[in-house]
């Protein structure tokens, strides 16, 4: 398989974005990732469009809308339609990586998407949405809480269904909004850190979009994330064996069942493996191979 890396305008790759997102994080994601490590395999590049399976279109999604205010109003739309559609114009097998919630948002036919942060079912292939590791304390601290969840609870439904039905339950902890300082969660008493690592089941219910940083964070952790969605979105699931090392709830109800029925010693063991699947299959430079093998199915699949 030969990959071509298609020539963009440079306002399609912002130099920087006006904040990062977790407040924690570095100015990068997984869309400045990609290209930094595609750019290493030499033997899967080619410098001749014709003899390329693929199409690359590197555009730094998640910069421009930032810079864009989040396109509201329709502000930037334009000129992100033209720029793409001058590099994409009729071509096929064109594929893209995404961070921003709900994709690119721009219509090209032949435009395949593979998004950290869908918001639509079938909408494109799920990929990791990583941020800054965190840093963590050497110190050993007890498990006390069943499952655990720090965060807003008016992005999804599903986040304030879970607030109404498990509060009450022994074992369940569910903090508010999160600090917006790093220090201030690592040296408040209720920490985002102490407090996931206290935890035998992080609880990381989809938001605006389908997945959430919190479910890697949790890996980097070494805690069980259990994803709570009404879609699966764990990445790669033909090659990682998610049901191994975290949880999946369709619904609340599902999510009570695993915390009511939690086997405790299966949970510490699923997050150690997350953990090292973080660190040698998931985390920057790492996922990306997974990418490859996602394209490399489609283009050996028979002509239907």
């Amino acid at each position: 398989m030969k990959i071509y890396i298609l020539e963009i305008h440079p306002l399609l790759q912002p130099a920087s974005q006006p904040f990062p997102y977790p407040a924690h994080n570095h100015d990068y994601g997984v869309e400045q990732d990609f290209l930094i490590w595609i750019k290493k395999q030499n033997l899967l590049l080619t410098s001749d469009i014709e003899e390329a399976d693929w199409l690359y279109l590197p555009v730094f999604w998640t910069r421009w809308y930032l810079n864009h205010n989040f396109a509201i109003d329709g502000n930037g739309m334009q000129q992100l339609i033209d720029l793409t559609s001058a590099a994409v114009g009729n071509k096929k097998n064109v594929f893209t990586i995404c961070q921003y919630d709900g994709g690119p948002n721009v219509l090209h036919e032949h435009l395949l998407s593979f998004l950290a942060a869908r918001t639509e079912d079938k909408q494109g292939i799920d990929i990791p949405i990583l941020c800054k590791s965190h840093l963590l304390s050497p110190f050993h601290i007890e498990k006390k809480y069943t499952a655990s969840f720090n965060g807003a609870y008016s992005t999804h439904t599903l986040r304030e269904e879970m607030k109404s039905k498990l509060e009450n339950i022994d074992g369940v902890y569910l903090g508010g909004y999160l600090p917006t300082r790093f220090y201030l969660r690592w040296l408040g008493f209720r920490s985002f850190n102490r407090v996931m690592r206290a935890s035998f089941i992080s609880i990381c219910p989809r938001g605006t979009s389908m997945n959430s940083f919190r479910f890697f964070e949790a890996m980097q952790m070494g805690i069980a994330p259990c994803l709570l969605g009404d879609v699966d979105a764990r990445p790669f699931k033909k090659y990682i064996p998610w049901d191994e090392i975290s949880y999946y709830a369709e619904d609340v109800n599902s999510l009570e069942y695993i915390i009511r029925n939690i086997d405790k010693n299966a949970a510490i063991e699923k997050g150690k493996k997350a953990k090292q699947y973080f660190e040698n299959e998931i985390y920057y430079q790492k996922w990306c191979k997974y990418v490859l093998m996602e394209l490399e199915e489609m283009s050996t699949k028979p002509v239907q």
